[in-house]
């Protein structure tokens, strides 16, 4: 079967955006094993990505946003396209580890036309949702901290109501999203290598890496 690529680069239909989750939900079927990742689900309406990740006590150790950002991050981070893309996600081994399950959603915007990443996280020992600072402190690594500070490529961590479960959900606003991925200037990407780019681009800013695994031949 020939799959077509992306006829807007880089925006992305609703027809494409669900033949890319569907095909990585059919990817990731039996290579999840021995990753961090748990799961990979398309519903219809979202794809669902659930992974475990282990977090320093670093409580309190950053700082959230603020208002007062000189917005001198606005650029992109240069960076190469395969670095960017896939990551293995083995998780370091350090004393005073503690577990975290971060619930990943990805929908569909209808404004921006890109793909948004949503997710909830949950202490594993108390299963509390994590605050904003929580998830600066446990899930934003040092690379990301600046530009989504200054709400920059990554467009800055926000909280609404998920357009699917309606619950309340941190996300990463899709504002700058069609220009961080405008930069690679690809020749042409099938709908799921698209969404392989965007996760690697966007989903870097929370930590969350494509486990190699899922690439492999």
């Amino acid at each position: 079967m020939v799959v077509e690529s992306l006829r807007a680069f880089p925006a992305i239909t609703e027809q494409e955006f669900a033949h890319a989750c569907a095909a990585l939900e059919q990817r990731s079927a039996d290579k999840v094993s021995d990753t961090d990742w748990l799961g990979v689900r398309w519903t219809g309406e979202e794809l669902l990505i659930s992974e475990k990740r282990k977090r320093t006590g670093n409580e309190g150790s950053r700082d959230a946003p603020n208002d007062h950002n000189d917005g001198q991050s606005d650029e992109i981070m240069e960076t190469d396209i395969e670095d960017c893309i896939v990551r293995d996600s083995s998780v370091e081994r350090i004393d005073n580890l503690e577990s975290l399950t971060v619930d990943f959603s990805v929908t569909l915007s209808p404004v921006y036309t890109v793909p948004v990443l949503w997710f909830a996280c949950r202490n594993g020992q108390d299963k509390k949702a994590l605050s904003l600072e929580q998830v600066y402190d446990w899930l934003v690594p040092e690379s990301s901290l600046a530009s989504l500070h200054g709400v920059g490529v990554m467009g800055g961590i926000s909280m609404a109501h998920h357009p699917v479960s309606d619950l309340p959900a941190f996300f990463l606003h899709p504002c700058n999203t069609q220009g961080a991925l405008s930069a690679f200037k690809p020749k042409s990407l099938t709908p799921e290598e698209y969404l392989i780019l965007w996760l690697g681009l966007i989903g870097s800013a929370v930590g969350l890496h494509i486990p190699s695994k899922l690439l492999s031949s």
